[in-house]
């Protein structure tokens, strides 16, 4: 491995990674193709995971909750939490996760829409939206809100675990007092 020292820092270079196409503008002399050194740190920023992935690999993410290196819950935030906190959590928690393939874009239920109210014919039985459907409806509508380039927010640490398995490199949070902010970056 090598040290690459550029105006962004000095990033351990792993040659076995690669960096994308080779374009003609990437041999220009005079100037830097910021593009390509963009995408070459987030390459180097991704190794940089998967050695965290190595790091945490033999542990399980209740041993973590034990060591209390991650919140206690998958729920409400604790009281003691900070935005300083939750990102180092957030970093380790999608350590965890398995994103969805890249065709799939929202969540789905059997009849995911509302489909009527309570049947008095029928000894009282309710035929209209489940727990799930209503909880796709919320993720499907932050995933429709964040990817028209707005902010949406989210109250509970599973709803943003759920967001990250659709946009695992490009989702951001912001810990406010008891909600998150969400949205994309890029």
């Amino acid at each position: 491995m090598a040290e690459i020292n550029n105006r962004y820092g000095i990033y351990e270079v792993d040659y076995t990674t690669f960096g994308g196409e080779i374009t003609i503008e990437d041999f220009n002399t005079t100037l830097p193709n910021r593009k390509r050194i963009t995408k070459q740190i987030d390459i180097i920023n991704q190794s940089t995971q998967r050695k965290e992935r190595q790091k945490y690999k033999h542990i399980t993410l209740e041993e973590l909750r034990e060591m209390k290196i991650v919140s206690n819950t998958n729920g409400r935030p604790s009281s003691n939490l900070t935005d300083e906190k939750w990102q180092k959590e957030f970093n380790i928690r999608k350590l965890f996760i398995t994103p969805h393939n890249k065709n799939i874009t929202k969540l789905t239920g059997k009849n995911s829409k509302e489909s009527g109210k309570w049947n008095g014919e029928t000894q009282g039985t309710y035929y209209g939206q489940t727990n799930w459907q209503g909880y796709c409806a919320y993720i499907n509508d932050v995933l429709r809100n964040i990817r028209s380039g707005q902010i949406d927010y989210c109250y509970y640490i599973y709803q943003i675990m759920e967001l990250a398995r659709f946009h695992f490199d490009t989702l951001k949070t912001r810990y406010r007092d008891g909600y998150w902010e969400v949205w994309l970056d890029g």
